[in-house]
């Protein structure tokens, strides 16, 4: 009752522990709860629960591409024995890893070692990181260099089908090429996968897996990995169908410091309104290809831009004839291709996002000017002698090659056929003599 006394028996609540001293609190441990068993909840409906399925999140294997920049900032990714990772990471920087008979892949310590190289038969090299490795044995070895760099938006499509030729040309000289990168773990492998795709007809998933078999190591970026993707409908794709969509290139700068090696620049945005009187484009439609030549284009670009086409052809399966189009004689034709009414002449065509490009080609074509290489202690331009690319003598050299299979494909037509299919051959070499 009300008032009453509670007789019932309590125990009291256990003494406080002391308050530490100070020189107690500078010994103290962190308490770890790792060990305790969580107390597991009852829910409120358990048996409706327990009917639930269990929740399973499933990824695609290319959404397992998070790492970038694995090359240049020595990142490298969580696993369960770092120890052996690292360990395995410095086995394969100095290893010259054979990809296939032809082909090997590395860092840039292998580059630097010449022993290395002899014992795995070494002829050409391909380094892809110009502004930080030299050419180390350019007297013994032939080189190419480029200039890419491990960052998702570096773009490596441009470049690839100059790569196939290279890679293709060691092998019909029988000789071996060693690829390389500054760890041989992103941009080197990135351009690997994608040659093999191409020559093996692989898709992506298939060209990664085999690089990495032979070298544990390899783990492109975020970016190259979605190009390389993209590429893959490109490479192994028939002959455009009438549905496909346009695609536009336009010729363009590999790098302020190669700005003389010309490559094809994919556009997002296909049209009129892409297209500048300073430069050269591709227009690729389903029954030939168009390479559009602005007013004021320079003939070394017309060149390159006629090249890049014959590239389409072999690497693409595209169809032809490769038409020759001057800014202001375009046909009615040309402008419906790239869904355009014919434009009359409204004067210069210009596109200030690519004043930057052309900028750096006029320099080189005119004075011979590059930026200063990253690893030199020299902050100014340097002047070299202005020279076409060593990339061009491979194109030109596949070029030949393209317009005798396209002629000889072409006669084995019907004799329905026999005028039109005739026709087409010349004017395919008639319009590259013009621009040679």
């Amino acid at each position: 009752m009300l008032g009453e006394k509670d007789n019932t028996n309590t125990i009291p609540p256990p003494p406080l522990p002391p308050a530490p001293t100070s020189d107690e609190k500078t010994n103290l441990q962190p308490v770890s709860w790792a060990g305790v068993s969580p107390v597991r909840s009852t829910p409120r409906n358990s048996k409706s629960r327990t009917c639930l399925p269990p929740i399973l999140v499933s990824r695609p294997k290319a959404m397992e591409w998070p790492k970038a920049g694995a090359d240049d900032i020595g990142v490298w990714p969580n696993v369960t024995t770092p120890r052996a990772s690292l360990k395995a990471r410095d086995e394969f920087d100095n290893e010259c890893s054979r990809i296939i008979d032809h082909v090997f892949l590395g860092s840039d310590l292998v580059a630097k070692n010449f022993d290395v190289l002899r014992e795995n038969g070494i002829t050409h090299v391909l380094n892809c990181v110009g502004f930080v490795c030299p050419e180390y044995f350019k007297k013994d070895l032939v080189y190419k260099t480029l200039w890419l760099r491990d960052t998702p938006t570096e773009d490596i499509t441009s470049i690839l089908y100059d790569v196939f030729d290279y890679f293709e040309d060691v092998r019909e000289q029988k000789g071996r090429i060693f690829v390389h990168c500054s760890k041989g773990v992103s941009r080197s492998t990135s351009l690997v996968i994608a040659y093999l795709m191409w020559i093996n007809r692989l898709s992506f998933e298939e060209a990664f897996e085999q690089v990495k078999a032979a070298r544990g190591v390899i783990d492109p970026n975020m970016g190259f990995a979605s190009q390389l993707l993209n590429c893959q409908k490109r490479v192994h794709a028939g002959p455009m169908s009438p549905n496909t969509v346009l695609r536009m290139f336009r010729i363009a700068p590999h790098s302020s410091y190669d700005p003389l090696h010309l490559v094809p620049k994919l556009l997002t945005r296909p049209d009129s309104n892409a297209l500048d009187s300073r430069g050269a484009f591709i227009v690729h439609v389903p029954n030939n290809i168009y390479v559009w030549i602005g007013k004021n284009c320079v003939l070394l670009m017309s060149e390159s831009a006629i090249l890049a086409a014959s590239q389409v052809i072999r690497y693409e399966k595209a169809t032809g004839p490769v038409l020759r189009v001057l800014e202001g004689e375009e046909p009615v034709e040309f402008w419906g291709a790239i869904l355009s009414e014919k434009e009359a002449s409204l004067g210069e065509r210009r596109v200030v996002d690519y004043d930057l490009d052309f900028a750096i080609f006029d320099k080189a074509v005119n004075g011979g000017v590059v930026p200063p290489l990253a690893s030199s202690n020299n902050n100014h331009e340097m002047c070299l002698p202005a020279r076409r690319s060593s990339w061009e003598r491979l194109k030109r050299k596949f070029t030949n090659g393209v317009m005798q299979e396209l002629m000889d494909h072409k006669l084995t037509y019907e004799d329905d056929y026999e005028h039109d299919l005739c026709k087409s051959p010349s004017l395919i070499v008639k319009r590259l003599k013009k621009v040679y």
